[in-house]
This record gives C-alpha cells, sequence and structure tokens, in this order.
C-alpha cells in the first residue's frame, strides 16, 4: 500500500500535492479532510477576508521551507470528491482535487497544454507535445537545438509543484515564427536530415 505524504494546510484540513502557474496562483489541489473541515475550507475561500475569508495560506514543506499558495484562481477550478470507507484508521475522510479545466484537456488545435506528471519529464518525454502543439512543422532532428531556444523564450515552462511535476507549453504564433526562421537562416536548425 502506498505511503500518502500529507503536509498540513490548516487544522484537519491536508494537502499531498499542489502546481502552482507562472504567477504563482495554485491551479492544482489535492485535498484531505474530514467533511466538515473541507466544507470550512470552501467556505473560507468564498467569505469576504473581513469576516474570516482568506486568499493564500502557507504551508510547511518536508523540506523545511515555507511556501505561500495563493488560491485566487479557486472560483475557476473545477472540482472532484470521493469519499473513503468509513471505517478506516482515520475514521470517514474526503480527498478533493482542485484543477484548471484546462488540465483536463487534450490541446488539439491550441498552442497550449499543461501537463502535470508523478514523475518529472524530460526534453524526450515533453517532445511529442511540443511537435503537436506547434503550428509550423518541426523536423526530429531539430529536437537537441529546440531545447535552449523554446527554454530561453520562455516556451516551455517548469512549474512550482511539490508531490507532482508540471509543465507549462505556449507557442505563440508571432514569437515561435522568427525565432524558428531565425534559427534556419543562421544553421542553427539544420535543414538536412540526420541519418
Amino acid at each position: 500500500m502506498q505511503t500518502l505524504n500529507l503536509i498540513a494546510l490548516s487544522d484537519g484540513l491536508y494537502l499531498d500535492a499542489f502546481v502552482q502557474d507562472e504567477h504563482d496562483e495554485v491551479i492544482f489541489l489535492s485535498l484531505w479532510a474530514r467533511d466538515g473541515d473541507m466544507q470550512h475550507f470552501f467556505a473560507a475561500l468564498t467569505l469576504p477576508i473581513t469576516q474570516g475569508g482568506y486568499r493564500e495560506r502557507t504551508v510547511n514543506l518536508p523540506n523545511g521551507q515555507s511556501h505561500t499558495l495563493h488560491l485566487n484562481r479557486v472560483s475557476d477550478m473545477k472540482k472532484m470528491t470521493t469519499r473513503l470507507p468509513k471505517y478506516t484508521p482515520v475514521g470517514e475522510w474526503v480527498h478533493t482535487w482542485l484543477m484548471l479545466p484546462a488540465l483536463t484537456k487534450t490541446p488539439h488545435g491550441s498552442q497550449e497544454a499543461w501537463l502535470i506528471s508523478p514523475t518529472a519529464l524530460d526534453w524526450n518525454a515533453l517532445w511529442p507535445t511540443v511537435k503537436n502543439l506547434c503550428h509550423l512543422p518541426l523536423l526530429d532532428s531539430w529536437q537537441p537545438y529546440l531545447a535552449p531556444l523554446l527554454g530561453n523564450a520562455p516556451m516551455v515552462n517548469t512549474l512550482t509543484a511539490w508531490g507532482l511535476h508540471a509543465y507549462h507549453l505556449h507557442f505563440e504564433p508571432e514569437v515561435i515564427e522568427p525565432l524558428i526562421a531565425d534559427a534556419v537562416k543562421t544553421k542553427t536548425l539544420p535543414l538536412t536530415l540526420v541519418q
């Protein structure tokens, strides 16, 4: 049986994973609590701060660092909940996932994708998504050359996360077209196929 690594978000409320976007806003949250504590959490997110509501929480990570979770996008997030059986060592707990709807969509016809993985994804693992998102035809022989170009643009971002690994890929035509064109002109991207 897999052991959960839970960290306290507040009294009676725990999380085992979160992801933040480039603006440090939470876009994925995996929460564990008894039903009453979970309902209290969601109520606090809707209340004005002057009435006891909150829009951010600080958590202590297992490595000893404290980390602030900004929760301003929670109203945009999709909620999925499951219940543990009543007769467990911890009693009846609720497991809730909050996530932006974009995290559950296949990015066909889009230049943007969000990827979440239990393990880190290297450039080789990201490459099929890069090719699928880019509206320009990309040669497989360009793969090693494009990694630094797209990372420096930046079009491939590693997001702040705990318990998971997350990436945001975003290819704006007005940015990537001149970048690819210049790289072809300067022969940074070779046009001959590598055998």
